[in-house]
């Protein structure tokens, strides 16, 4: 039997956001029997979700101190770690983790992969000095650079300087298992536990950051409550932006409509019982949130930006509205609640076409081919 080819994805830290989540998803579908995953985290993130669930599924996992931006006490570690465990190919996410995975591949002699999960918007809000770097390793010490979505490569391509067949799109798998409600869900007592009543339920799963855009769904939120008193909006995550949106939401007469959660471990009960889920981002690559609530036939409202129109067919697996345009969220979101029957039709067609088009096992197995064709091309 031929020897596991040893992976080694290195992020800045193994969190319980988007990307985080993903290696989640990657480790339980991933052939075992051909492939043997690891995990680098350079810096510890406490109570990671994400850690517990990988080292369940017996994820080797390596947490760093990373103290500065890049410094040598983590690049050592990493090189010893590689050396170590033999490891075959270099897996890199996000800016820290790609330019130390790329260093430590040219160190080690290894093929390295990196998934730029957004696009250049993301990338142009680097510090000018993180940029150079980014886009200097990239080019020598990078055997591909990985983009979410199609809609992607040329713009990617562009930024770091790099011809577009050096560029491969791979959109985001979701286990849509996991996101299933059983037969046996009690969805009613469910969003009673949850908001104390059986109201209309508005989601949004992000980072309470600028490029989330909930200022615009607050604002929204205004709007929509003007006609639907009783409805509610729920926004599950934490960020530097919190106090700022408690204080609009309170500003604008609504903060009995508006729902804090912060961090949850179960989103995807909170998916479940949600009447619609909305994305409010002003720039993304390919949402992994947005991939979830789908899975979970959840009806969505999104804003048209990065690869989100690959997975979002206006009219037919929900509704695509301009970024930062409060008043189109808004007439979206009541076009759903105006027409629920509608508006679960949408959902039930977007989880069949998650289920068919974004499944973890195809997910994984392209991921697999990538790996199989660096490895031979370094040979």
């Amino acid at each position: 039997m031929a020897a596991k080819v040893r992976v080694l994805h290195i992020i800045d830290g193994i969190g319980d956001a988007g990307a985080e989540n993903l290696l989640r998803t990657f480790a339980a579908s991933l052939d075992r029997s051909r492939f043997e995953l690891h995990v680098c985290g350079l810096r510890p993130r406490p109570n990671s979700l994400t850690v517990s669930a990988l080292r369940s599924m017996g994820v080797p996992i390596l947490v760093l101190n990373q103290r500065a931006t890049y410094d040598i006490p983590a690049l050592i570690a990493l090189v010893r770690y590689v050396r170590k465990h033999k490891i075959d190919i270099i897996h890199t996410h996000l800016l820290a983790g790609d330019v130390m995975g790329r260093i430590t591949g040219f160190l080690t002699r290894r093929p390295v992969v990196s998934t730029i999960h957004n696009g250049r918007i993301d990338l142009d809000h680097e510090p000018r000095h993180r940029q150079w770097l980014e886009k200097w390793t990239a080019r020598i010490w990078c055997r591909k650079l990985v983009v979410v979505s199609e809609l992607l490569r040329e713009e990617v391509a562009e930024w770091f300087g790099v011809p577009e067949s050096r560029v491969a799109a791979i959109s985001n798998g979701v286990d849509t298992e996991r996101f299933r409600a059983g037969p046996n869900f009690d969805r009613a007592g469910t969003k009673r536990t949850l908001l104390g009543g059986d109201f209309p339920l508005v989601i949004n799963v992000a980072r309470l950051v600028p490029q989330k855009g909930q200022r615009f769904l607050i604002e929204a939120a205004r709007i929509v409550a003007a006609r639907y008193p009783e409805v509610r909006f729920a926004f599950v995550g934490n960020g530097e932006l919190r106090a700022d949106l408690e204080r609009q939401a309170e500003d604008a007469g609504i903060a009995g409509n508006i729902v804090f959660l912060g961090f949850r471990a179960d989103v995807a009960d909170i998916m479940a019982v949600s009447d619609i889920f909305t994305l409010s981002s002003l720039w993304e690559g390919m949402p992994v949130a947005l991939l979830e609530a789908m899975a979970a036939g959840c009806p969505v409202v999104a804003t048209d930006v990065g690869g989100v129109s690959q997975l979002v067919q206006p009219g037919v697996t929900g509704l695509l509205v301009p970024p930062a345009d409060a008043e189109a969220l808004a007439n979206a979101l009541l076009q759903c609640l105006d027409d629920p029957e509608r508006t679960r039709q949408m959902g039930a067609a977007g989880q069949s076409w998650v289920e068919q088009e974004c499944g973890m096992r195809s997910w994984a197995s392209k991921w697999e081919k990538l790996y199989l064709s660096a490895l031979s091309a370094k040979a």
